[in-house]
């Protein structure tokens, strides 16, 4: 289990990376032997998402969670939950004033 929260933690990761350079700073260069701090890399993605996200994430990080179970089941859809309204919210914002600017009809 702790594998799949790896690479799935890995793979966010990146591509929060390609937006924004400076957390990648935390990764070891791909030439060295150093393996990667998995205490330090949930902090930055959570420190780097919007605040209805990162409070999720951040639960869901927690040492109580780490086990699979109903509880961390139902964390899940509500990080879920929570991302799919904040993305929303952002899109209807960006409809909104390309109308009000006149960039739409």
């Amino acid at each position: 289990m702790a594998a799949l929260n790896e690479n799935l933690i890995l793979k966010v990761f990146a591509e929060m990376s390609k937006n924004k350079p400076s957390p990648s700073k935390a990764l070891p260069e791909k030439n060295e032997d150093e393996e990667i701090n998995f205490r330090i890399i949930p902090g930055l993605m959570i420190k780097n998402f919007p605040w209805p996200v990162s409070v999720n994430l951040r639960h869901l990080f927690s040492g109580t969670m780490r086990q699979p179970g109903r509880a961390r089941l139902d964390k899940i859809f509500k990080t879920v939950d929570w991302t799919i309204q904040f993305v929303s919210f952002v899109l209807v914002c960006q409809v909104w004033y390309d109308m009000t600017n006149k960039i739409i009809d």
